[in-house]
């Protein structure tokens, strides 16, 4: 019980309640602004209660090395994410890593399904039953080679997994377009292409006007802490105009609005 619960902490970031210092706590720009209102149980709501490391905290690389200054104006915030030893855990994979621990967290977890390569999902419900993909290029076929377990353990061998062999590409592919009225808490962005990259929307607010901004965070490669970018230089508010070519991001790759995806539960 011991070395699971320590497989746990080490696992999550864990959400602190009590403290004020969570990413649904940044500031809006002005008055005119308020937050879009929420589901508690959402996935939006549960990114809205991550916990951010202090103000001016730079970014750590999975090697415990800073990939990002403290003084980097890029940077608007740091989740407070284990990424330590975590090599596998890129753009992609980190979007994956804080929507698998949201449905466990709820005890939902046998909703999750996830993208192979060649088109195939799988299935968290199959894993548990001892079910696992076997590889052959691009072709996989599943089988029952393992025992029947739900721990947390194995929970982590699954998603670990899908960070070794799937690729950022095929969400754009093989989810759904969200079209941009659409866009919720909780989508990303993905572009495709040889310089492939993921982004999340972890909160939305609206102004006076009508007009949508999100702040939006991302994880890197080498894998890195999840962090929130800045817009400007001290403003962590995006525009979500669809008129835009591009979002406003402060990265070389740009994010456009074709993909715009969100993740989908067994079944759905």
């Amino acid at each position: 019980m011991k070395s699971v619960l320590i497989l746990m902490l080490s696992f999550s970031f864990i959400h602190e309640i009590r403290s004020q210092n969570l990413i649904g706590s940044l500031p809006l720009p002005d008055s005119g602004f308020v937050r879009i209102p929420l589901d508690e149980n959402s996935f939006g709501a549960w990114l809205r209660n991550l916990v951010l490391l202090p103000p001016g905290s730079p970014v750590y690389d999975y090697r415990k090395r800073i990939y990002k200054s403290s003084d980097d104006t890029a940077i608007a915030a740091v989740v407070k994410l284990d990424i330590n030893g975590r090599r596998l855990e890129q753009c992609m994979d980190i979007l994956i890593r804080l929507y698998g621990q949201f449905l466990w967290e709820n005890d939902r977890a046998l909703e999750l399904k996830l993208p192979l390569p060649g088109g195939y999902w799988l299935l968290w419900a199959d894993w548990v039953q001892g079910i696992r993909p076997q590889f052959d290029g691009i072709d996989v076929t599943f089988k029952r080679t393992g025992d029947q377990d739900n721990s947390y353990n194995q929970y982590s061998a699954y998603l670990r997994t899908v960070y070794a062999v799937s690729h950022t590409q095929q969400f754009y592919y093989w989810y759904e377009p969200i079209l941009p009225e659409e866009i919720e808490v909780g989508d990303f962005f993905v572009r495709k292409g040889t310089k492939s990259h993921a982004v999340m929307v972890v909160d939305m607010a609206i102004d006076r006007d009508g007009q949508k901004f999100a702040l939006i965070g991302h994880g890197d490669t080498p894998a890195c802490e999840f962090h929130l970018l800045n817009c400007k230089k001290t403003q962590p508010w995006i525009p979500l105009d669809p008129n835009d070519s591009h979002l406003p991001l402060p990265i070389r790759r740009k994010m456009t609005w074709d993909g715009l995806r969100r993740f989908t539960a067994s079944g759905q």
